[in-house]
């Protein structure tokens, strides 16, 4: 007679070992999404998707062609490190199927960001059917909250072929 208890965990096991697959391949595909050259200056790289939470976490590489004489990154592009992780994260969401566009961006600037690796998370926390609401951190290469934005987005059925 057979253990139910081990089937049961056998089964877990089959559950989580799928439920990795699909992320891995959700992840893949949107790393694979064309982002433009803006997100290339940036030194852009998804690094998670969790479209339960509506959420992702993106690295860029704040390099010295983006400061400004003081050393210290030009507030413009941290404010577009936090919109194209906010982006992301409402394309996550809709699983490639809406383009998105900023209505409106709030972005606060908390301390100054110098060269190094940068992790920024993005968090969609309204959607509707045609627009999102969306909140994203920006952490310096210390791992100290450096920026924080607020976004509204429009939402577009996608038309073209990715």
């Amino acid at each position: 007679m057979s253990n139910p208890r081990s089937d049961i965990d056998s089964q877990s096991t089959v559950t989580q070992d799928i439920d990795s697959q699909d992320t891995g391949a959700l992840l893949l595909r949107h790393q694979q999404r064309d982002r433009g050259p803006a997100a290339d200056l940036l030194g852009h790289r998804l690094l998670t998707i969790d479209q339960d939470a509506g959420s992702v976490e993106v690295e860029f590489q704040a390099q010295d062609h983006l400061y400004n004489p003081m050393g210290v990154m030009q507030g413009g592009f941290t404010s577009a490190m936090a919109e194209q992780t906010m982006i992301d994260a409402v394309v996550a969401l809709t699983d490639l199927d809406s383009d998105v566009v900023m209505l409106e961006m709030q972005c606060n600037y908390l301390t100054a960001i110098h060269p190094g690796p940068l992790r920024c998370r993005a968090t969609v926390t309204r959607k509707g059917r045609s627009t999102a609401f969306v909140e994203a951190s920006l952490f310096n290469s210390a791992g100290k909250l450096a920026t924080t934005a607020t976004a509204v987005a429009s939402l577009h059925p996608h038309s073209g072929d990715r």
